[in-house]
């Protein structure tokens, strides 16, 4: 999918080491995934798509444009610090507990 972002605000967040971002994207039929806003806000932030968080995505009923708002962290240590299990799982990252044999299992 093509989109414009056009980025509406930004403020850098020294606390948690990341920067959030405001974010718009003009000329849209359907409401895009979360991936496909993380590739596109990756791409024009200039960061590693692993770095961003897309909280996010509202699209009213007959527009043709979304808002959102975005997270992209200076680093992975910060973000896996800083989000929460259920925030990383939507993008993507595995639960090491949910991974891992539990006591009785498989032996």
């Amino acid at each position: 999918m093509n989109m414009e972002i056009e980025i509406e605000g930004r403020h850098k967040n020294t606390f948690f080491h990341r920067e959030e971002v405001n974010f718009e994207i003009l000329n849209i039929k359907k409401t895009p995934s979360r991936a496909e806003v993380r590739k596109a806000l990756a791409v024009q932030l200039g960061a590693g798509e692993e770095l961003i968080v897309v909280d996010e995505i509202n699209h009213e009923f007959g527009s043709t444009c979304v808002v959102g708002f975005a997270k992209r962290y200076d680093t992975i240590e910060d973000l896996k610090k800083t989000e929460p299990m259920y925030m990383r799982a939507r993008h993507g990252e595995k639960d090491e507990k949910a991974a891992a044999p539990t006591k009785g299992e498989g032996a």
